[in-house]
């Protein structure tokens, strides 16, 4: 292969994982999620907290599917599976719990 091939098939995966990161974004968006950006989680004790969550990108999770990682719950000092809450589910008293 020339050099010239590899650089081709490389940009074309790069744009494609881009594309296919950005359109993921976009739909969880638009189905009440945060994300991307400080999104409110629940994590599998019930505690609430806000994480950086970016649809196809891990730093501190163990990615389990689109809408569920491993990670540690701030609010809890434990590891958990962890879940996205839409904004529209947090009650009053969820929100104040956040703001403090």
């Amino acid at each position: 292969m020339n050099r010239t091939y590899v650089a081709v098939i490389a940009i074309t995966v790069i744009v494609v994982v881009l594309v296919v990161m950005t359109v993921l974004n976009i739909v969880m968006r638009r189905k009440g999620y945060s994300i991307p950006g400080r999104t409110v989680v629940r994590c599998s004790k019930g505690h609430l907290f806000r994480t950086l969550w970016v649809e196809g990108v891990s730093f501190k999770a163990i990615r389990l599917g689109p809408t569920t990682r491993f990670q540690y719950c701030i609010a809890g000092k434990h590891w958990g599976i962890i879940h996205p809450v839409k904004d529209q589910d947090l009650t009053s008293e969820d929100r104040k719990s956040l703001s403090e």
